[in-house]
C-alpha cells in the first residue's frame, strides 16, 4: 500500500513526472530541474537501446533471418490473401506463394550471378583506372597526379588488408557456410509461417498485454503498413533505377553493364549513399572504356535519374509511407553502418521507419 502511494506521489494524474510540474526546490532554476529530469530518462533509454543492440549483435544469426523473413512476408502476404479470397486453403496458399518466390529468386540468381561474378572483378579494376584518369582533371586545382595515385593506392591496400583479416578470421570457411545455410533455411521457414499465421502470431502477443490489447493490435497494424509500404516502394524504385541506368549503359556501349545494373538495383536499398557510390562507379567505368564524352553523358543521365528518384519516385512510392526526412535517413544509415556494417546499413531505414511509426502512435 505504501509502495502504491509512493508511486502515485511521483506522478501527476495524467502520468507526467511530478518533478516536471511541481515547483523547483528553493534556489534551483526550474529549467535545470526539467533538464535533469529528462536527462536521466534519456540516458536510461540510451542504455536500454545499447543493451538491446549488443544482444541483437550476439544473436545476429537469429535476428537477421527474422527481420529478412518479415520484410519478405510484406511482399508475399497480399498475394496469399488473394489466393485465400478465391477459396484456396491458407496453408496451400502460403506454400504456393513462398514456393513461387523461392523459384523466382533461384531463376534470377542462376541467370544473373554467374556473369555478375565473372565480371565483378573487372568493375573494381575499371573503377581504379577511372579514378586515376579522373585525377588528371584535378591538376588545375593544384592536386598532383602523384597525390591522387597515392590516395588510390592507400585505399586499395586498405581493402586488401581488410580482406586478409576476413580470410584469416577465427571462423573457418566451412563453419561460415554452415551458418549461412542455417540462416537461409531459417529465413524460409519463418517466411512461410509469417505469411500463413502472421496475424494470429501478433494477436497472441497482443493478448499477453491484457487490457492494452487493442492498442497493441493497432500498433502492429501501423508497423505492418509502414514496412509493407517501404519494401514494396523501395523494390519498385530499385527496379526502375536499374532499368534506366542499365539501359543507358547499353545504349552507350559501356562494358560491364550487367554487374553495374545489378549493383544499381541493390544500391537502392541503401538510400542516398548507395546511389552516389554506384553512380560514380558507372561514370568512372564509362570514362575508361568510352572516354570523356560518354562519361559526361552518363553523369548527366545519372543526375537526371537521381532527381527523378528523389523528387518523384521516392516521395510518391516510399516517402508518404515513411515520412522520414532525408537527414534522418542519412543519420540512420551512418549509425547502422557503424554499429553492424553492411547489415546494419541495410536494416537502418526500415528500423527508423518502425521507430517513427511507434513514436507517432505514442503521441496520438
Amino acid at each position: 500500500m505504501a509502495r502504491t502511494q509512493a508511486a502515485t506521489k511521483s506522478t501527476t494524474g495524467n502520468g507526467v513526472p511530478r518533478e516536471l510540474t511541481a515547483g523547483p526546490p528553493e534556489g534551483v532554476p526550474r529549467g535545470l530541474v526539467v533538464a535533469a529530469a529528462w536527462t536521466w530518462r534519456v540516458l536510461l533509454l540510451a542504455v536500454a537501446l545499447y543493451v538491446v543492440g549488443v544482444v541483437a549483435g550476439k544473436l545476429l544469426l537469429v535476428v537477421l533471418p527474422v527481420v529478412v523473413a518479415l520484410l519478405l512476408a510484406t511482399l508475399l502476404v497480399p498475394l496469399a490473401h488473394r489466393l485465400r479470397d478465391r477459396g484456396m486453403h491458407p496453408r496451400a496458399a502460403s506454400l504456393l506463394v513462398v514456393g513461387a518466390g523461392i523459384a523466382l529468386i533461384a531463376v534470377v540468381l542462376t541467370l544473373v550471378v554467374p556473369p555478375f561474378v565473372a565480371e565483378l572483378g573487372e568493375v573494381g579494376s575499371n573503377v581504379e583506372k577511372g579514378s586515376r584518369k579522373a585525377g588528371q582533371l584535378l591538376r588545375p586545382l593544384g592536386v598532383s597526379q602523384a597525390e591522387v595515385d597515392k590516395a588510390i593506392d592507400d585505399g586499395v591496400k586498405s581493402l586488401k588488408g581488410s580482406g586478409g583479416k576476413l580470410a584469416g578470421g577465427a571462423v573457418s570457411g566451412a563453419m561460415a557456410a554452415l551458418n549461412l545455410l542455417a540462416a537461409v533455411l531459417l529465413t524460409l521457414v519463418l517466411t512461410f509461417f509469417f505469411v500463413k499465421d502472421g496475424r494470429q502470431m501478433w494477436s497472441w502477443i497482443a493478448g499477453l498485454l491484457g487490457r492494452h490489447r487493442p492498442a497493441a493490435e493497432e500498433l502492429g497494424e501501423r508497423i505492418w503498413r509502414v514496412l509493407t509500404g517501404y519494401v514494396q516502394g523501395i523494390a519498385l524504385v530499385a527496379l526502375i533505377d536499374a532499368l534506366l541506368i542499365g539501359g543507358a549503359l547499353l545504349v552507350l556501349g559501356v562494358p560491364l553493364a550487367m554487374p553495374l545494373t545489378v549493383l544499381t538495383f541493390l544500391a537502392a536499398f541503401f538510400p542516398v549513399i548507395g546511389a552516389v557510390t554506384i553512380g560514380l562507379a558507372a561514370v568512372l567505368v564509362a570514362l575508361v572504356a568510352k572516354g570523356g564524352l560518354a562519361a559526361a553523358i552518363m553523369a548527366v543521365w545519372i543526375l537526371v535519374v537521381q532527381q527523378l528518384d528523389g523528387n518523384v519516385m521516392q516521395p510518391v512510392l516510399v516517402g508518404r509511407k515513411l515520412e522520414l526526412h532525408p537527414v534522418v535517413v542519412l543519420l540512420a544509415l551512418t549509425a547502422g553502418g557503424v554499429v553492424a556494417g553492411l547489415v546494419g546499413a541495410f536494416l537502418a531505414v526500415p528500423l527508423a521507419a518502425v521507430a517513427g511509426a511507434v513514436i507517432a502512435f505514442i503521441r496520438s
